[in-house]
């Protein structure tokens, strides 16, 4: 029993031991293979990310470097962009007047129900214009784009005269731009540069050219008076006229009366205006103040004859800071313009801020020039017929063209005041308009050599004369017939020209001005 009962246990414990054998001759990983598998796989994606990280790390290098080298290039651009827009900026401060300006259009003469004023603004780019009429409470803007903008003003915002009104009339802009203005009435039409405004205090105009008229009768008289005109840019702003005239002759303004040698002193606020008529010739006179000021001449019918046909004239004169000038007292130079064949000689009216300087001046092709030592207010030169005139002063000096409105064999009368700007200021490239006023209208070009010019990318091919300095210098004059509308003048060389745009119309209406010149100079 023994036997069979240690049999047993030896069955139990060897069928024990051999269950627990079986067991241990597996690892329990073996069987999950799912578990396996996902460690493989999370293997894997971990070398997978190891790869992707430096792949990132490497794209984002290459990131870094791209956006260092777009940077770059946009600097580059903006410089480069910048540069060019400075450049356009500076080529335009050369080749357009400026930014802001002030104006006043000159009184009607005879309102016979169609009066209108006009103002051109010329730009070589895009921008805006502000246009403020106080007077009227209106504010026009205008948007630019090279050529031409007009904007038509109404009859009643030209000036009275002898009247301290608020018709000043207020530009300004974002761009530099030409401005032009023009007036019509029934009986005159006249057109005028604009120049801008400078940004500093106390201007002063010496040399105001004037001129006495022939009326028809003496209970006319009033009619073909002589102007001058100012605005005002700042408020309270003193300005003083120092009258030049006759022991006879007299002004009256505000209901005061002025005499020889006394002084007009006016307070004048931003946008005010006055016209002061006047029949005497006030060459000589000049004008002060603290703000800057507009100053402009003329005549409502400058008449210089005795015959029926006039026109009135207007001419704005450039800041007199001569006295500033270290070539005060040098060589100037200056051509008055041939005319295209209508008018029949003209006058020159020659003004400088003291006397005692020598002046040399030859007419046309004349080989021997004429010597004058100038020892009063002012030296005028008749051209009896239409050529142009070299003058050499040996003193800075203003120079007026005035022509003289009388009917001509062809009917026509058209008198006009043109500044002649001296050599020294003349651009190379002008962006101006020919106004549409019902006219005939044309340009006059003086260039060393007119085969280098360009009008609106085609040569010049008009009616030319020659014409000599003192030195036997060639200069070529030339006058053609030209269209309304807007215009561009270039010297291919980039060499300094003149330009003058005028026109007529029958039986006495006519115009004329400087296209421009560099008042920066």
């Amino acid at each position: 029993m023994c036997a069979r009962l240690v049999l047993s246990c030896y069955l139990i414990v060897s069928t024990c031991f051999g269950l627990l054998q079986t067991q241990s001759f597996f690892d329990d990983s073996d069987f999950r293979c799912e578990e396996r598998r996902d460690k493989k796989i999370a293997a894997k994606l971990q070398s997978f990310e190891v790869k992707i990280k430096a792949l990132e790390d490497r794209i984002q290098n290459i990131d870094l470097k791209n956006q260092q080298e777009i940077s770059k290039t946009n600097d580059r651009v903006s410089t480069l962009e910048e540069k060019f827009q400075n450049s356009t900026r500076q080529n335009d401060s050369v080749r357009l007047m400026g930014k802001e300006f002030y104006l006043v259009f000159p009184p009607l003469f005879y309102d016979g129900g169609d009066s209108y004023c006009v103002l051109y603004v010329v730009s070589t780019s895009l921008g805006f214009c502000t246009v403020a009429l106080p007077i009227l409470t209106k504010r026009y803007n205008l948007e630019l784009k090279p050529g031409e903008s007009q904007l038509f003003l109404p009859a009643s915002y030209m000036a009275l005269e002898n009247q301290m009104e608020g018709k000043g009339v207020h530009i300004e802009c974002n761009v530099y731009v030409n401005v032009y203005a023009a007036k019509h009435d029934k009986f005159t039409t006249t057109v005028f540069l604009v120049l801008p405004i400078h940004s500093r205090f106390h201007y002063e105009y010496k040399y105001i050219p004037s001129l006495e008229s022939m009326p028809v009768s003496a209970q006319f008289s009033h009619l073909y008076n002589s102007t001058l005109a100012i605005v005002s840019s700042g408020d309270h702003n003193i300005v003083t006229v120092s009258l030049n005239l006759t022991e006879s002759e007299s002004i009256v303004v505000n209901n005061q009366t002025y005499w020889s040698n006394e002084s007009i002193r006016l307070t004048m606020n931003k946008f005010e205006s006055i016209v002061i008529s006047h029949a005497g010739d006030l060459t000589g006179s000049s004008v002060s103040s603290i703000d800057p000021v507009f100053v402009a001449t003329g005549n409502n019918c400058g008449r210089l004859k005795t015959d029926n046909a006039c026109s009135g004239m207007f001419s704005v004169l450039p800041v007199d800071d001569s006295h500033t000038k270290a070539h005060f007292d040098t060589e100037h130079i200056f051509i008055t313009p041939f005319f295209y064949p209508f008018l029949r000689g003209y006058k020159i009216r020659i003004l400088s801020k003291t006397d005692n300087y020598r002046i040399q001046y030859i007419i046309g092709n004349e080989s021997k020039p004429e010597v004058l030592f100038v020892q009063r207010d002012f030296v005028d030169i008749d051209v009896e017929s239409n050529v142009p005139v070299f003058i050499r002063t040996s003193r800075f000096a203003t120079v007026t063209v005035i022509t003289p409105g009388k009917n001509n064999t062809d009917g026509i009368g058209a008198a006009f005041m043109l500044y002649v700007p001296e050599q020294a200021v003349l651009l190379s490239e002008y962006h101006f308009i020919v106004p549409d006023l019902n006219t005939t209208s044309y340009v006059t070009l003086i260039s060393r050599n007119a085969s280098q010019l360009r009008l609106d990318d085609r040569n010049v091919d008009g009616d030319s004369i020659l014409t000599y300095d003192i030195n036997a210098e060639q200069y070529e004059v030339i006058a053609l017939p030209i269209q309304p509308g807007y215009h561009i003048a270039r010297n291919v060389l980039k060499e300094p020209f003149s330009l003058y745009v005028y026109g007529k119309q029958k039986p006495s209406l006519g115009y004329g001005y400087v296209a421009g010149f560099n008042v920066r100079t």
